[in-house]
């Protein structure tokens, strides 16, 4: 865990802030560990007023917890009694902290039970900073359902939260599946970049089995080829994005290597789509520092640090 002075819900105390808001690359860095990752326009004054209006926001949360006993977000109700303790989310600590040089365990978090197969997400917003995880009542005592494991999917969701400030779609995903213990989810997790694109492929997936139920009762002349290539081209275009980006990631990931050895995963996952795409462009070390001492304010101080 970071050493930042912190209040006893894991958010920073305004003497850090203060120093921070000033520029000093020590209490960024701070910061920085605790999950609070600078966005790429971000100045270090607009930083610490973030971070300031998510501490207003969750003490709001908790005024009403506490003269209510509940607090509603999104349309979503969630109680005083089913706190998530952060024992739970030292777990999620370890693997954030060993893969990314960051853990939050700032964030307030909930049992809940929305509806059938569902495992946890985070309600996040950006730029008017607030952060809240749900997770199925299910995990209040046994680290797997279904699916789902517990560090895992609190680990996962953490990654979204600590880069909002990124505006990140092409690697979102995949950075934060890389937490998986599964080979396979860490490979393929980041295929859909989109909730439209799971929907799209859902769409087409179910276009087919209403055509087989046609056939089936009613029009067993309908050809079934059609929505079967439907599937192909769907699946073959989001494929082959995704071999693509994954191309640029690696190629990024080998030329961070040559500067930041071990740490070149933990600079990635701070970088926007487009400095991941950059970074992928560097062909020799000279290329990549010039482009560094380029970059405006103290983001990239605060980013590459020690990290050389």
């Amino acid at each position: 865990m970071s050493n930042a002075p912190t209040q006893s819900n894991g958010l920073p105390e305004e003497a850090l802030l203060q120093q921070a808001a000033a520029g000093e690359l020590e209490a960024l860095r701070q910061l920085d560990s605790m999950g609070f990752i600078m966005g790429p326009t971000e100045m270090p004054e607009a930083f610490a007023a973030r971070i300031r209006t998510l501490k207003d926001n969750i003490a709001k949360m908790e005024k009403s917890l506490a003269d209510t006993g509940k607090y509603e977000v999104e349309g979503v109700a969630v109680s005083a009694k089913d706190r998530i303790s952060r024992k739970l989310f030292d777990e999620a600590a370890e693997l954030d902290r060993s893969l990314y040089g960051f853990s939050i365990d700032w964030v307030p978090g909930f049992f809940i039970d929305p509806f059938f197969l569902f495992g946890g997400c985070a309600f996040a917003f950006y730029p008017e900073f607030f952060a809240m995880f749900i997770i199925r009542r299910s995990f209040r005592n046994q680290r797997k359902w279904f699916i789902y494991k517990r560090q895992e999917l609190l680990a996962h969701e953490l990654c979204h939260i600590a880069r909002i400030a990124l505006d990140s779609t092409l690697y979102e995903e995949t950075f934060a599946y890389q937490v998986s213990p599964s080979p396979l989810r860490r490979l393929l997790g980041g295929l859909f970049l989109r909730a439209t694109d799971s929907y799209m492929f859902l769409g087409v997936t179910f276009l087919l089995l209403f055509a087989q139920v046609l056939r089936v009762y009613w029009l067993p002349g309908l050809p079934i080829a059609p929505f079967w290539g439907l599937i192909a081209v769907t699946f073959s275009w989001l494929a082959l994005r995704y071999v693509w980006l994954m191309r640029t990631l690696s190629g990024a990931r080998k030329n961070a290597s040559r500067l930041f050895g071990e740490n070149a995963g933990k600079v990635l996952f701070r970088c926007t789509d487009s400095e991941v795409k950059a970074w992928a462009g560097f062909d020799t070390d000279e290329k990549a520092r010039q482009w560094i001492s380029q970059q405006d304010g103290v983001r990239w101080k605060v980013i590459a640090g020690d990290r050389g």
